[in-house]
């Protein structure tokens, strides 16, 4: 038994345990949340680390489980559902759950959702659902520059009003919510969790607003991308307003399988009403530009390359100030170069984008 867990056991603080897809962030807005009121690390532990759930759940005077989302959700739908094998193992720790612990689920992943039926603790849901114990409602796209998101928090009765500097995206209102929730089991009020959320910053590379070169914005999403991701960050793009232009950095989505060129192009139908200008990295990217064209834009607006070395050169002498840039793609694809590129506004020669897509 390692130190750490032998001093755990002479203390025996509450506990949060994390699980889910969506762990890490929800795991960051906890902490900004307890650490602005209780001593973490001493007084409460965060473990976003499955492996030891169990022996942390039976030896805490407070065990609190939260299950974030197992499913991937559409920008467009309340509620989805996740795989059932991954359900099964989260079910198994909230079976072991002590009877005087909390489960914090996520109301909207229907698969989550149905754990709550198998464990004795307090339940309490989080999510868009009309039902959820703790609900997200009035969500508003702040204008450029000064931007974020806005939105309430309603709960028995209360409503409280929550904003997260330069992020975006459900998985950290979902955050945010998750963190209302731990609070709100250990007796902290959502007035405290709203103050306390002003701190959060999100994640690296998932939906986070930074400076860029000649004033203009990086929405940098480029840590990973999924069919369903990509379009959500592009009806963000879309809702935000104030920009002098938009453009739209999109490489590769990898892992979609057979309907790879369907997907791609599927995504490109909805660049037309989202960006002003389109750059690709990679080849399956290049089926965003048909998908973009086939909806009516512009030849001269597309600008396709082979990797992000190359995009991001060209974005050095194209960004102008007052542009938004959103920047998305598969990790494999390196996007990550980009925002680095337009971070550090060095000026390297311009690289010819292929002019002629096919």
């Amino acid at each position: 038994m390692s130190l750490s867990n032998l001093l755990f056991l002479f203390k025996r603080p509450k506990v949060v345990i994390l699980s889910g897809n969506a762990k890490d962030a929800a795991k960051e807005a906890i902490f900004q949340v307890l650490n602005r009121y209780f001593k973490v690390g001493k007084d409460i532990f965060i473990v976003g680390d499955d492996r030891e759930a169990e022996f942390f759940m039976k030896k805490s005077s407070m065990p609190i489980l939260v299950s974030t989302r197992l499913g991937e959700y559409h920008p467009d739908r309340e509620f989805f559902d996740g795989e059932i094998s991954q359900a099964s193992e989260m079910a198994k720790l909230a079976k072991k759950l002590p009877a005087h612990g909390y489960l914090i689920l996520n109301f909207d992943d229907e698969t989550v959702r149905d754990i709550k039926n198998q464990s004795s603790s307090h339940p309490v849901t989080f999510g868009f659902g009309a039902r959820a114990d703790i609900r997200a409602t009035d969500i508003v796209l702040t204008q450029f520059p000064a931007l974020g998101t806005n939105f309430k928090i309603n709960h028995s009765g209360s409503i409280v009003p929550i904003w997260l500097e330069k992020i975006f995206g459900k998985d950290y209102i979902y955050s945010a919510l998750a963190a209302a929730a731990v609070g709100e089991a250990l007796g902290l009020n959502l007035v405290q969790v709203s103050e306390a959320l002003k701190n959060y910053k999100g994640l690296s590379g998932k939906m986070k607003l930074i400076e860029g070169i000649k004033k203009s914005m990086i929405l940098d999403d480029s840590e990973n991308a999924s069919s369903l991701s990509m379009l959500e960050s592009l009806q963000i793009l879309k809702k935000i307003e104030g920009a002098s232009r938009k453009v739209a950095v999109l490489g590769d989505i990898m892992g979609i399988g057979k309907y790879t060129i369907e997907a791609h192009e599927a995504i490109g139908g909805e660049i037309k009403t989202s960006a002003d200008l389109l750059v690709t990295v990679g080849d399956r990217a290049k089926f965003f530009g048909q998908g973009a064209k086939a909806k009516g834009m512009a030849d001269e607006k597309i600008f396709q390359f082979e990797d992000a070395v190359s995009a991001g050169k060209f974005l050095q002498k194209e960004i102008k100030e007052g542009d938004l840039i959103l920047i998305d793609g598969s990790k494999e694809m390196s996007m990550i170069e980009i925002v680095e590129e337009l971070e550090a506004g060095s000026m390297p020669a311009r690289a010819e984008p292929d002019r002629n897509p096919r």
